[in-house]
């Protein structure tokens, strides 16, 4: 394996492999399994049991994961005991065994956050695997040998659960996360060319979009695919007309990642609009960018981000929607916002709306309120909210008082609200 490690965690790794070898009826040599696996594991949590303990836990985890099905993930939660375990601990264990793919470390722990299990110890290397046909253990591999899997096998110790329905619903909560993150993540690939299909489509030409509006939003959906979103699902919907009310419909077997429907997945109801939310869905707008009403199960535990692009008939009617759910990526909140398509053209607007120039006092305030404004409320606010919030802001810097900045979803589901204190009024 590439790299070295501390001799201090190398020296306490030794420790527990003398005492694997004693081992007996593990499907692969333990003391080597043992190295890989505390590998990544820090010195102090590596002297938070004793060496016996952590060999004993590290031939039970091979254990469980001797046999594994290709495509089927393995989960356990359960609390340690001395006759049947080998070892025992004041916490509850949870493992997973499962093919390797990103977002899952990140992702076990959202499910354990949810459930208000705060993590006590972690342990997750990646270990490359070679089974067989029915999903039996035969070899370790190195990380860079063409044999087996690479396989992502977790360990985490949480705050002890004495109830074994809880340890059941944990276990079924895991099991779902992972079938979303094997969906997204397979998936993936298609989300994304579906983005690029669809920036083409609009660059030829849609009806009744002014040609500026086309290119910004061409490159909008081109500057998503250059890796500053991450794409977690996708579907179409058709909208149905009537005269008191709309429907928002979604297209059969259109959607992919977490938008997929099928092998037990629940199937997406029409949305039926009215009032504001009709007018909305109508507007000859072409993008579409908010916060979606589902907290995301991938990733981060944060509520989707969702880019819609409305589709038109000849006439300029808005007959449905393309959307996107996903997560912006962290470069988005760090780069400057007036080098990102949509946002430079909004940002641009509000400085020649309130009318300053870039290098008076007043300009270079207004400026540094733009840079620092949140990436989410730049997107999701029009202009005139805009105007308004940045220019409550500059007038702070002149009083030091306490405000609070206001704006209602134009969906209707949720106020984003902005406090700003004076620091001179709060500490840490």
């Amino acid at each position: 394996m590439p790299g070295t490690i501390p001799a201090a965690r190398q020296h306490l790794i030794d420790d527990i492999a003398k005492l694997a070898r004693r081992t007996r009826g593990a499907p692969l040599p333990l003391p080597a399994f043992v190295q890989a696996y505390y590998r990544g594991v820090g010195e102090e949590d590596l002297q938070a049991r004793d060496s016996a303990a952590f060999a004993a836990s590290a031939a039970g985890t091979l254990r469980f994961g001797a046999v594994r099905p290709a495509g089927e993930p393995r989960v356990r939660v359960f609390n340690p005991q001395l006759q049947r375990d080998g070892w025992e601990s004041p916490h509850t264990i949870v493992e997973v065994v499962t093919e390797d793919m990103p977002f899952l470390v990140d992702s076990l722990a959202v499910v354990l956050g949810d459930s208000r299990l705060p993590i006590q110890l972690m342990i997750h290397p990646v270990l490359r695997i070679a089974r067989d046909r029915r999903g039996k253990l035969l070899s370790m591999e190195e990380h860079d040998s063409a044999l087996g899997t690479m396989e992502s096998w977790q360990h985490v110790a949480v705050p002890r659960i004495g109830d074994p329905a809880r340890h059941e619903a944990l276990s079924q909560n895991i099991l779902r996360m992972l079938e979303d993150v094997r969906l997204a993540v397979s998936d993936w690939p298609a989300i994304r060319q579906r983005a690029l299909d669809i920036a083409r489509d609009v660059n030829a030409g849609v009806p009744a979009i002014p040609r500026r509006e086309e290119k910004e939003a061409v490159e909008f959906i081109e500057w998503l695919a250059d890796n500053h979103f991450t794409f977690l699902g996708y579907r179409e919907y058709k909208l149905e007309r009537t005269r008191s009310f709309d429907r928002l419909v979604p297209v059969p077997r259109s959607g992919l990642g977490l938008l997929r429907t099928g092998d037990g997945r629940p199937q997406p109801k029409p949305t039926v609009l009215t009032g504001e939310l009709q007018r909305k869905a109508r507007e000859v707008a072409l993008l579409i960018v908010t916060k979606a009403n589902s907290v995301s199960t991938v990733h981060r535990a944060t509520y989707l981000d969702y880019v819609g692009i409305k589709t038109f008939d000849q006439g300029g009617r808005v007959v449905g929607e393309r959307r996107f759910i996903g997560l912006f990526t962290s470069s988005t909140y760090s780069t400057s916002p007036r080098e990102i398509p949509l946002l430079r053209h909004k940002v641009q607007r509000v400085v020649d709306h309130i009318g300053v120039s870039p290098t008076s006092h007043d300009g270079k305030s207004l400026m540094h309120v733009l840079e620092t404004y949140p990436r989410d409320e730049l997107f999701q606010s029009t202009v005139p909210e805009l105007v308004r919030t940045t220019r409550g802001i500059v007038n702070l810097y002149e009083r030091q008082r306490v405000r609070l900045f206001a704006r209602r979803d134009p969906y209707q589901r949720f106020f984003s609200c902005l406090l700003y204190v004076p620091r001179d009024r709060y500490n840490t």
